[in-house]
């Protein structure tokens, strides 16, 4: 009997010392894998950004469609987004009137004739009131208007401004060298600071009009400037050849003359991901021929 209790707990002590065994083995075991999962290091990330010198304008095309002539037209947005690495801090836009209307358009009853950036303008969202015409030509008349009486009496060309509401007279003579007007110390141009009337037109130059200040000349063009009247705070650049002016208001292109008048969208620091916004429109003066003009091309441009 005695000889059986001694077998018995040699058994259960050798099954209790097995199972011990076991769920030490376990622990240990589930202990090393959690060792493993804490177990780390680290890896230094660097990155250098190059200067990127970029802006995208959205949306890429405008279109008006049916405008009648005299009447204001729809206002389109543009946002211009600095989509570059780098800040800018000048913004300024163009459209390429002048390389487009090549030839008087007056009187020859042909659309095609006339730049569709001619009528457009544009305002900021924010640091103007009215909308400003981006590069507006003009042209002379070719004859002299009836009852006009030109200021200087040797003027050589003439015509009116349009704006939005109204039509101004216009008229300016040429150097002394017959034929070319970019010497404008030996020049005068001058506006009407009224309206013509339908019902009385007064055109009479040698009253109630506004002389322009000359500014600067290059080979191609002479540029002028009015403090009063309907062309004040714009830049007015008369062609050499006498027979066309381009009333631009924020074009900056090196090949035109210096000028005082000119604006920029924004001076403002214009910061990686940060958009600009615009608003633009078109006018389109009465005796404008129905049916499509040439399209053009308006260009913004940024500078640091």
């Amino acid at each position: 009997m005695k000889q059986i209790f001694v077998k018995s707990s040699n058994r259960l002590f050798s099954a209790l010392f097995l199972t011990i065994l076991i769920i030490v083995g376990f622990l240990a075991f589930s202990n090393t894998q959690l060792i493993s999962a804490l177990t780390n290091d680290t890896v230094v990330v660097s990155v250098n950004i190059s200067a990127l010198s970029e802006i995208t304008v959205t949306p890429e095309t405008l279109e008006w469609i049916n405008i009648v002539p005299g009447y204001a037209a729809s206002f389109q947005s543009l946002d211009i987004k600095n989509t570059g690495s780098t800040n800018f801090t000048k913004l300024w836009v163009n459209v390429n009137s002048f390389a487009l209307e090549t030839t008087n358009p007056l009187g020859k009853g042909n659309p095609l004739l006339y730049s569709a950036g001619s009528f457009v303008a544009l305002k900021n969202q924010t640091g103007e009131d009215a909308f400003r015409f981006v590069n507006r030509m003009e042209w002379n008349e070719t004859e002299m208007p009836t009852y006009m009486v030109p200021n200087p009496s040797d003027a050589v060309s003439w015509g009116y401004f349009r704006n939005f509401t109204d039509i101004y007279l216009w008229n300016f003579n040429d150097s002394a060298t017959a034929g070319e007007c970019l010497n404008g110390t030996e020049m005068q141009f001058r506006i009407k600071t009224t309206p013509e009337s339908i019902v009385l037109p007064n055109r009479d130059m040698t009253v109630g009009t506004v002389a322009a200040t000359f500014e600067a000349n290059t080979t191609e063009w002479s540029a002028w400037s009015f403090s009063s009247g309907p062309l004040a705070g714009y830049c007015v650049y008369i062609y050499k050849d006498c027979q066309k002016i381009m009333v631009a208001q924020w074009d900056h292109n090196s090949t035109l003359p210096n000028c005082g008048n000119l604006k920029y969208l924004t001076q403002e620091t214009f910061k990686p991901n940060d958009v600009h916004t615009v608003n633009v429109t078109v006018f389109v003066p009465r005796g404008i021929p129905a049916g499509n003009t040439t399209s053009s091309v308006m260009t913004f441009f940024a500078e640091p």
